[in-house]
């Protein structure tokens, strides 16, 4: 029996040996993780802390223009002779709609009327219409209209691509004078 556990003894020994010498410390380059357990890589922190620029309205909204003008005869009218002009204000850009929050056409000159239809979204063939009515030089007729008065029309208008945090609460504003729209 003394002779098993010497041999016994020996192989342990000899196989302990063995496996000391073929084993090597692993080296550890890299770790995969599973996808469901990584993380975003973390943002580095800003210090201190950046607000936002304000974005402009006037730069990154397309201009207001008017359009679809349409001149013309009040009839039934027999006071004072008037004409009627009727146009549409709209976006510049076909891709970018507006959205007209006012216009105001200030103090309105004597027997001189403004109706504004449709106030909301202006696109580049459509948009809120304005009707004018008043005196001009070519009443009753009304070929070649030059307004006896001239008006002012200020619009407000803004677009998606301004927030109400941008400056002037995302608005901004184009003046229009009746005379220029006419000619």
């Amino acid at each position: 029996m003394k002779n098993n556990n010497t041999r016994r003894n020996v192989l342990l020994k000899l196989s302990g040996v063995s496996a000391l010498t073929v084993w090597h410390k692993p080296l550890i380059n890299s770790v995969l993780t599973p996808a469901h357990a990584q993380m975003s890589p973390l943002d580095p922190p800003v210090d201190p802390p950046v607000d936002p620029v304000p974005l402009d309205p006037a730069d990154v909204c397309p201009m207001i223009v008017i359009g679809n003008v349409l001149p013309g005869p009040v009839s039934g009218t027999s006071a004072v002779p008037v004409c009627q002009v009727t146009f549409e204000v709209l976006s510049a850009d076909a891709a970018t709609p507006i959205t007209i929050i006012s216009i105001d056409a200030g103090t309105l000159p004597a027997d001189t009327t403004i109706d504004i239809q449709d106030i909301g979204e202006a696109t580049d063939a459509l948009g809120p219409r304005v009707v004018w009515r008043g005196p001009a030089t070519d009443a009753p007729f009304c070929m070649d209209i030059q307004p006896l008065a001239d008006v002012t029309f200020t619009v407000t208008a803004t677009c998606t691509a301004v927030t109400s945090d941008d400056l002037n609460m995302g608005e901004y504003q184009q003046t229009f004078l009746l005379s220029d729209i006419v000619s």
